[in-house]
Order: structure tokens, then sequence, then C-alpha cells
């Protein structure tokens, strides 16, 4: 049997918080979630649920009391929160130092980024989210569940696969191979990129990580795409 770390949002997403813990539940682990207030709630229905401990409140020595550590999702400023929070990227350093499996989904797989470099990585396509894990090395796969075995690492592109991200967390503790081996298709959508006004294709461009040159017809004055 093993002890889990579960971080999720403080307002975290419902489908995947349970059903993480009702698969770990019948595999016969147990697990202590921990958050960035001792109310959470679910994001849609907001009900509450009391916990006993901050994140903050994990410590160097607590690693060892746990076999692995899951990051779950939610609302998306509570779950970006964790992206660029120091003391949450030393807790996955420290579970990543004594080679124990780390997993997250979703918005929340780029909170992984300082402990991803040459991981293959599922994430939810938010293009913020590819230059973060891009950043940190990771290896961006287009499956929507990866197993890096090499790595110990299991994450998850979306909420509709948290039972078989769960199971798959308990088959790497358990020491069984990967259950869903997922191969990209290769496939490309046809057709031409949408055509869009100036200030659109600027806000797009920056969002991708650099800027065009405008250029301009000298006849009509109008801006080349």
């Amino acid at each position: 049997m093993a002890h889990l770390l579960i971080i999720c949002a403080k307002r975290y997403n419902g489908h995947e918080l349970w059903t993480l813990l009702g698969v770990l539940v019948k595999r016969g682990h147990t697990f202590e979630v921990v958050s960035q207030a001792l109310l959470i709630k679910d994001e849609l229905t907001l009900r509450p649920n009391n916990i006993d401990r901050l994140v903050w409140d994990i410590t160097q020595p607590d690693v060892a009391l746990f076999d692995a550590v899951c990051v779950v999702s939610g609302n998306m400023a509570d779950t970006e929160a964790y992206w660029t929070d120091l003391y949450v990227a030393r807790i996955l350093k420290e579970f990543q130092a004594q080679n124990k499996p780390l997993s997250a989904i979703c918005c929340s797989v780029p909170t992984l980024a300082p402990v991803a470099r040459g991981v293959w990585v599922s994430f939810f396509p938010l293009v913020r989210s590819r230059h973060r894990l891009l950043d940190g090395g990771a290896i961006l796969r287009n499956t929507s569940l990866t197993v890096d075995v090499q790595h110990r690492v299991i994450t998850a592109e979306n909420q509709m696969f948290s039972e078989m991200w769960g199971e798959e967390i308990c088959n790497m503790l358990e020491n069984l191979p990967p259950q869903y081996v997922m191969k990209d298709s290769g496939f490309t959508p046809k057709g031409s990129e949408r055509r869009m006004t100036g200030p659109v294709r600027d806000a797009i461009d920056e969002a991708r990580g650099y800027k065009m040159v405008l250029k301009k017809d000298k006849t009509t004055g109008k801006r080349l795409t």
C-alpha cells in the first residue's frame, strides 16, 4: 500500500480530484490532500471541504512519508499559482531526488516544469502552458495520456482521462507496466489559417512568444500577411 500527497487548487476540479481519490481507495492506497487554504471548494458546485494542512506545511522530511505526489487542477488562477510557487517546486524536486513518481493533469501539468527536463508529458494545450513546459525542457506529446517510465512521471491532458491517469499512477506504484499506451496519430488538420485583423494577429503572435515585423503594400498601404 502506498501513501500519496495530493496537491490541489483551493477551488479544485471535482471530477479530477474525486475520480483520482476513488481509484486510489479502490486500489488500496491512502493519501493526504493539501492546498492553498484549509477550506477548499469544488470550482463548480462550491461545495466546501476541510483539510488538515496547507501545501506550505509540507516540509522536506515529510516527503519521506509519501510514495508519490499528484497535482490536481481547478480554477485557472488557483492552478496557475502553483506554476511559479518556489516552495512547491522544492517539494517536487525532493520527490524527484528520491525517485518517487510525479504526476499532474490538465492545466496543472506546467507545475512540473521545474522537474520536467527531458520528460515526456501530455498537457492541456494552452499556449502559456506549452511555453512554460518547453522552457523547462519537457518533451511535449500530442497524446492525451503519457507515462514516462524512465523518469517516473504520469501526465494527462484533461479531466476526461482522470480515471486512466489514476490507474497509471497506481500501476507505477505497484511496479506494473503501463496499462494504456497511446500513440500520436500524426493527423494534421487541412485548410489555411484564418485571416485576422492586425491587432488580433499581433496578440496571437505575442502569446506565441514572437512579434512579427509589420509590412505594408507600398501602393495600397495595407498590411501584408
